[in-house]
């Protein structure tokens, strides 16, 4: 009959090393699971907002790149003023393809992806509104109806102009289109089934000088947002009672430029001369006013980010970003200081931030916010596009 089988002292000796293998193994998993857990809030803290550029475009080096909107397969439209076209970017591809215009230097404005899913835009000195079929490239001009001064297409020859200067465009809550019309002291409103255009007078004494300047957006509730800078004034209109209420910005001169409709329900408005944003409530009619210059402001980081450009902050155009900050870009193009930045304010903390271009001189221009996590915009003098990256 065989022995019991026993343990021998060796194979003591033989487990202890694999019971210690296994203790450590536990330790070094339990390490990495709470590595894994801190890192990510680590990396999301240490995340800083920066700029991307991409380009140039292909027309250049001085094509008058300003405003952008994204059509609904995502692609990217910059105006470009002063080559009377438009260039549509594939941010998936890099790739650049440029649409002229029907009319030779019309001057295209502002954008809008409107509720038929085209871009809309308009012909400043076109005297016209112009739709984009943002798959083939395709342009219908729909003239304007008032102050048609030069109008040649009957003779076939694409130059026609008027006194409208219509400059920006944007949708309403009515489903309507509304327009700026500087020439006109007005705003313009299209019907999107019909084409069929209205005008309504703002109370002001300005006229055509206004066009190259007047912005339009969504306002707070079922009205409009517009400014006349030269007049110093906001306007707000109803959609449905076309009701007008004016605000007189708080300092002289201010030229009050950029306007949109805070995350809090107010308007805010970049005042460029003053170096101002400011809040209007829309129930009290209360304007506050935070100085960007000066310590608090954003002289304190006039040096980050490195780069050559004005260092004042002369805000333009102005969006809600989707964390809530406001967004602007730092030396609008009706300036004369040729910017490098953009810039942010936190309308609950009131603190101010700036954000450098890879360009020097970059001149960011019209801005657009939506996209989350990010704020897109074409550099005038860098001929680029634009992206900060915040989130």
């Amino acid at each position: 009959m065989p022995p019991a089988a026993t343990r021998s002292p060796r194979g003591r000796r033989e487990r202890a090393p694999r019971a210690t293998h296994r203790l450590i193994g536990r330790l070094c998993a339990a390490v990495i699971t709470s590595a894994a857990a801190v890192v990510p809030a680590t990396a999301a803290r240490a995340a800083v907002p920066h700029v991307v550029e991409y380009g140039p475009l292909p027309t250049g080096p001085l094509s008058g790149a300003c405003e952008v909107e994204f059509d609904g397969n995502g692609r990217l439209w910059v105006e470009q003023y002063l080559a009377g076209q438009f260039t549509r970017f594939d941010p998936a591809t890099g790739h650049f393809e440029e649409f002229r215009t029907p009319m030779p230097l019309s001057v295209p404005g502002g954008e809008e992806i409107g509720q038929d899913n085209a871009i809309w835009s308009t012909e400043v000195t076109g005297n016209s509104l112009l739709r984009i079929d943002p798959d083939t490239g395709a342009m219908q001009e729909i003239p304007l109806p008032w102050a048609g001064a030069l109008n040649t297409s009957g003779l076939e020859l694409p130059l026609h102009t008027g006194l409208g200067l219509a400059n920006d465009i944007t949708k309403g809550a009515d489903g309507a289109m509304w327009f700026t019309l500087g020439g006109l002291n007005s705003v313009g409103r299209i019907d999107m089934a019909t084409h069929q255009m209205t005008k309504y007078p703002l109370p002001t004494a300005t006229g055509a000088q206004q066009a190259l300047f007047g912005i339009i957006k969504p306002g707070p509730g079922r009205t409009m947002v517009t400014d006349l800078p030269l007049e110093n004034k906001v306007f707000s209109i109803n959609v449905d009672t076309k009701a007008v209420t004016e605000y007189t910005m708080p300092t002289p001169g201010s030229f009050p430029l950029g306007v949109t409709t805070g995350p809090d329900g107010a308007i805010w408005v970049t005042e460029e001369l003053a170096m101002k944003l400011a809040r209007i409530d829309p129930e009290t009619g209360r304007i506050q006013e935070f100085p960007l210059f000066g310590l608090g402001g954003l002289l304190s980081s006039l040096f980050d980010g490195g780069g050559i450009g004005n260092p004042l902050p002369i805000p333009g155009p102005i969006v809600t970003g989707s964390d809530g900050r406001l967004y602007f870009s730092l030396n609008f193009a009706g300036s004369v200081g040729l910017g490098n930045k953009m810039g942010s304010f936190d309308p609950v903390t009131h603190q101010a931030e700036s954000y450098a271009t890879p360009s020097s001189l970059s001149s960011p221009c019209d801005i657009n916010n939506e996209q989350p996590g990010s704020i897109w915009f074409a550099e005038l003098t860098a001929n680029k596009v634009g992206r900060l990256v915040f989130d």
